[in-house]
């Protein structure tokens, strides 16, 4: 089993330990559903799920052949992670403040965003050993 992790690309590492730690955070919140705040764990949910989503779409652009055609989907994709993180935070912003629906707190999205940054940084900072972390 070790020798399979070790082999894992870091993405794949992270992705898999962001995952983990989401149903830790979920299984954690499972309370709030009993007490009204769904909105909390539903937000990280989709937070997290975003950002673990776009993370892996962000690595998955880096192991490109060309170093010119790497650089052009990086920056494509750093534009689009932006337009999308910007975008949810707006629609859950409108549908919570605007129309009155309760169904993800604001504040918990942005936290759900956080879980593969430090994730990122917890993983890559093992993996390299030296104390820095990988490069993001």
């Amino acid at each position: 089993m070790k020798d399979w992790y070790r082999q894992l690309k870091l993405e794949y590492k992270i992705v898999a330990w962001s995952l983990i730690v989401l149903a830790g955070i979920i299984l954690v919140l499972i309370p709030l559903f009993f007490f009204s705040l769904m909105e909390v764990p539903q937000g990280i949910a989709l937070g997290a799920g975003v950002g673990i989503i776009i993370y892996l779409f962000l690595g998955l652009f880096n192991n490109s052949d060309s170093p010119k055609k790497s650089l052009v989907l990086t920056v494509i994709t750093i534009i689009v992670r932006f337009l999308v993180i910007a975008g949810i935070l707006v629609l859950v912003g409108w549908l919570y403040y605007a129309k009155g629906v309760k169904a993800f707190n604001i504040f918990a999205v942005v936290g759900g965003y956080m879980i593969p940054l430090i994730v990122h940084i917890i993983v890559g900072r093992k993996e390299n050993g030296s104390g820095d972390s990988a490069k993001l």
